[in-house]
């Protein structure tokens, strides 16, 4: 087995397979919160573009598994038992390792790269490049449970697995990790070692510290909503502009209220032929309801359920509306910038009913 590595690593030099991958955090990518558990992360650049990264809801959780080299010197022995050698040395390898309180399972995934690329200098052979990096997964399990937890894992984001072997013999990563949580100690503005605060924290190759979005893990949030639309209303096309005003109690919450304020513009003909404008105001109040992301305990804002609002009129031009009008509606459809409304307007409760839709792009 030794020879049939040591001949695998004498072709992939000859080949000439080099890793081409960005430089960048990986936390603050879109989307990535989604992709790393825990409501609070810890990253850590290691040298040629290497990264350790952990998630986490709690700081004690990484305090009492700080050894993390330890964990590396088990997954590194254990991988060289199971390395699959004929596999193609360009694909991406996700590793996930689950440490159980009697045993570990390692579970490999492999990814091939959309395209093979190539690199070329005068003078040299063409050089194949690896453009996916490699990830060392690990989880902590319970005995009764084996599914993967939502609120501690580490990560290793890596240009080959086999970097994991020289990161130890470099000195490990332990002290990288006692740096980074001596720096959440020390932060003045707020005690982020208390479970009720959720940070990211971006530690670079001189151990200097970033702290991004620090604040309470539950805290409410605003969000305002601008918007144009245009919608049929009493048999008439009727433009019209709005904005909302939400208040999100906390993001594991899947319920916004909000507030907010339409303008409608109705066109009528005069008898001289000249078209004259009608503005007619309303306020709404009402409640939107969100849906969450798949293996995520928070809410996804850009998953809209619906939305339901009652109406009351605040200016009025015409005799399109009576003072006494109520408007009620629902946003059945939303996608992105793009939503459909559906509205009952009445004179009074249920008095005089005549129902609309509208149309309406904006955040």
């Amino acid at each position: 087995m030794r020879v049939f590595c040591l001949i695998t690593v004498l072709m992939m030099s000859i080949v000439g397979i080099v890793m081409s991958q960005p430089a960048g955090t990986h936390i603050v990518e879109s989307r990535a919160t989604a992709k790393f558990v825990g409501l609070s992360h810890i990253e850590i650049e290691l040298g040629q573009r290497n990264t350790l990264l952990i998630g986490f809801d709690q700081f004690a959780q990484v305090q009492a598994r700080r050894n993390i080299d330890s964990v590396l010197r088990l997954f590194v022995a254990d991988y060289r038992k199971i390395e699959d050698t004929t596999q193609n040395s360009t694909q991406a390898i996700h590793a996930l390792l689950k440490l159980g309180d009697e045993s570990r399972d390692m579970a490999l995934r492999y990814t091939p790269q959309p395209a093979t690329s190539f690199r070329f200098r005068d003078g040299e052979s063409p050089v194949e490049v690896k453009t996916m990096q490699d990830t060392l997964q690990v989880a902590w399990v319970s005995a009764t449970s084996k599914e993967i937890p939502a609120d501690f894992a580490v990560y290793f984001l890596v240009n080959s697995l086999h970097d994991l072997e020289r990161i130890l013999n470099s000195g490990g990563v332990n002290r990288k990790v006692e740096q980074a949580l001596d720096s959440v100690r020390n932060f003045k503005h707020h005690n982020l070692t208390s479970p009720r605060y959720n940070f990211t924290l971006l530690q670079g190759l001189d151990n200097k510290s970033t702290f991004r979005t620090p604040g309470l893990a539950r805290a409410p949030f605003l969000s305002f909503h601008p918007g144009v639309g245009v919608g049929l209303i009493r048999n008439q096309w009727v433009p019209s502009f709005h904005f909302d005003l939400e208040i999100v109690p906390n993001r594991f919450q899947q319920v916004g209220y909000f507030v907010g304020y339409t303008a409608n513009f109705f066109f009528q003909s005069t008898a001289d032929n000249a078209l004259r404008a009608y503005r007619n105001d309303f306020v709404h109040a009402g409640v939107s309801f969100y849906r969450k992301d798949k293996g995520s305990r928070t809410a996804n804002f850009n998953r809209h359920i619906a939305s339901f609002y009652v109406g009351m009129p605040v200016h009025r031009s015409g005799s399109y509306f009576e003072s006494n009008t109520i408007k009620l509606g629902s946003v059945v459809y939303k996608n992105y910038l793009f939503r459909v409304h559906t509205e009952v307007y009445m004179n009074g409760f249920f008095k005089n009913v005549f129902p609309g839709v509208r149309i309406g792009i904006g955040f």
